[in-house]
């Protein structure tokens, strides 16, 4: 029998615990984008930041990723999501959480478009962003100070229009 990860909202004690357990990748890519990079600096700016803020917990109750969105202009939302290697005991009730309730949520209070920015090589994120309807829309040389490659994963309201979505 499947069992799904518990959806929570998001407390400081939980996101900290994640943030200092992150995915190689995930660390690789947020933290040469923040001005003062650490876990406890990552936790708070993700709980602070305002808008949408989750946490998945897995069966034993271990917090396992943070995942969320916030208005960054209005009717522009900026979609985010880190976890720990645990990710795989959570991915299918983090996925089914964004589709069933943050995405539509969302498009109640107006978003026209959401976004999420990832660095090339995090294949784990763009194909999970791909299957949750998201495009990859553009790709940014020298994104930051390392220099990397980023992509723009995308959700705009016309999309999901036109593909019956919405």
């Amino acid at each position: 029998m499947l069992v799904l990860a518990k959806i929570v909202a998001a407390l400081y004690s939980d996101v900290v615990f994640i943030t200092r357990r992150l995915r190689v990748l995930d660390e690789e890519e947020i933290f040469p984008l923040m001005f003062n990079p650490s876990p406890e600096n990552l936790a708070m700016g993700s709980i602070s930041v305002g808008g949408y803020c989750f946490v998945a917990l897995a069966n034993d109750g271990c917090p396992v990723a943070a995942f969320g969105a916030c208005l960054q202009k209005p009717a522009i939302f900026s979609v985010w999501m880190f976890a720990t290697d645990r990710w795989p005991d959570v991915a299918l009730s983090v996925t089914r959480h964004i589709r069933r309730v943050m995405m539509p949520e969302m498009i109640k209070d107006g978003a026209n478009r959401a976004d999420c920015w990832s660095m090339d090589g995090h294949d784990v994120a763009h194909r999970w962003l791909e299957v949750l309807g998201a495009r990859r829309e553009a790709t940014l040389d020298d994104y930051g100070p390392l220099r990397k490659k980023y992509h723009c994963y995308s959700w705009t309201r016309s999309r999901l229009e036109k593909d019956g979505k919405f």
